[in-house]
């Protein structure tokens, strides 16, 4: 693998648009609610808008940068780079691109955005919307004839198989939600601001056996920016940089496709035990170094499996691990300091490298005394994802 370069860009400024339910920022429109992050982490970092000359956006986002550079009054665009698909996988590869591109010296200030507003259902099937006689997208045609439709089917074979061969428990996956609520408490953006019990998820309905309405993130509109520059130009700003420490994107499949396959190594798992590796060989650290975890958490279960796949434990024991409160704000390894997908908002990953950037700064609602590694996980196998490694 070639040398990766530690020192070539840092984050500077953060910051977000109002949340809403699902449809209800429709009125404003993608572009506007995406200006308003952008300009938030303007004002976060002291940098004239202006100055900013590179894009970065991931998951087919629709808001062109043509359009925002437009808006901000860019003097010069210079870069812009999208990731295809990827959902919440895809913000490692928005991040890496952003970071490439200071690198390389093709951008001074690039801004990773990311804005939604779910006008159509994440509970639908993921061939909806296509007309007789139109073919089924390729990912999907695998999966959908035999009625694998859903998100929460593919993650729910995944929980049913880690629940067959580790014991994994129901109890297990209602402590992911019961961590991510209890943060969600002090966090004034979030959404979901109060605690529940164990018994409160059980009865929860069945969306996708064994998953249930708490074990899934919810819909939502809004979104998020992140400033990055290089540690040079970092100097004149407001907020002491956060270092992007390493990006790794690999050994990724499919998500739509990963009911069919059959090694257990990878089925059972997010799919990036491989970007771990990397992950890890590029920024110099391990599992034992990090501080706080930010794991996309689309459904309960993705928790447990990055746990595992991760390095914080061994294969198989992500449950126990969680039933010791080994994810909570006191325990082993704080995961989701901010709500997450779960409860704070769902805004398909971005909203986690916020709370990444705020933990290392010391200004998180529920901060981690002396924290200064934060990793970012993205969700189960949609490629490419992977996960990015911040440091004071």
């Amino acid at each position: 693998m070639s040398e990766f370069r530690r020192d070539a860009a840092c984050v500077v400024g953060i910051g977000h648009s109002a949340y809403g339910t699902r449809g209800s920022l429709a009125p404003l429109g993608l572009g506007r609610i995406a200006l308003d992050a952008v300009l938030g982490a303007c004002a976060d970092a002291g940098l004239d808008a202006r100055d900013i000359d590179g894009f970065a956006g991931y998951c087919d986002d629709p808001t062109w940068p043509a359009d925002l550079a437009v808006a901000l009054g860019t003097k010069e665009f210079r870069y812009s780079g999208l990731v295809w698909g990827g959902r919440g996988s895809g913000v490692p590869g928005a991040v890496a691109n952003a970071y490439a591109a200071l690198a390389t010296g093709l951008a001074d200030y690039v801004v990773v955005v990311r804005s939604l507003i779910q006008q159509a259902r994440l509970g639908q099937s993921v061939a909806a919307g296509v007309q007789p006689g139109q073919a089924i997208p390729l990912a999907a045609s695998y999966t959908a004839p035999f009625g694998m439709a859903l998100p929460a089917a593919i993650y729910a074979m995944k929980a049913r198989r880690h629940m067959a061969l580790y014991g994994t428990t129901t109890d297990q996956f209602a402590e992911v939600t019961i961590n991510a609520r209890r943060n969600a408490v002090h966090n004034p953006d979030a959404r979901f601001r109060a605690e529940i019990t164990v018994e409160e998820h059980h009865a929860s309905r069945l969306v996708c056996d064994p998953l249930r309405l708490l074990d899934c993130c919810m819909e939502s509109d809004g979104a998020a920016a992140l400033l990055v520059t290089t540690p040079d130009r970092a100097r004149d700003l407001c907020h002491p940089p956060v270092s992007i420490r390493a990006v790794a994107t690999t050994g990724e499949y499919k998500w739509a496709t990963a009911s069919f396959n059959t090694i257990d190594e990878d089925y059972v798992s997010t799919g990036h035990r491989r970007a771990a590796r990397d992950l890890y060989d590029r920024a110099g650290l391990g599992p034992e170094d990090v501080d706080v975890a930010l794991f996309y958490d689309g459904f309960t279960p993705s928790v447990i499996m990055s746990l595992e796949d991760w390095g914080f434990c061994g294969i198989g024991e992500g449950g126990p691990f969680v039933a010791d409160g080994g994810i909570r704000r006191e325990g082993r390894l704080p995961v989701n300091t901010h709500g997450g997908n779960l409860a704070e908002v769902y805004l398909q990953g971005i909203t986690h490298l916020l709370e990444g950037v705020r933990q290392l700064r010391g200004t998180a609602i529920n901060q981690i005394t002396d924290a200064s590694v934060a990793l970012y996980a993205s969700g189960v196998g949609a490629s490419p994802g992977g996960g990015v490694l911040l440091s004071r």
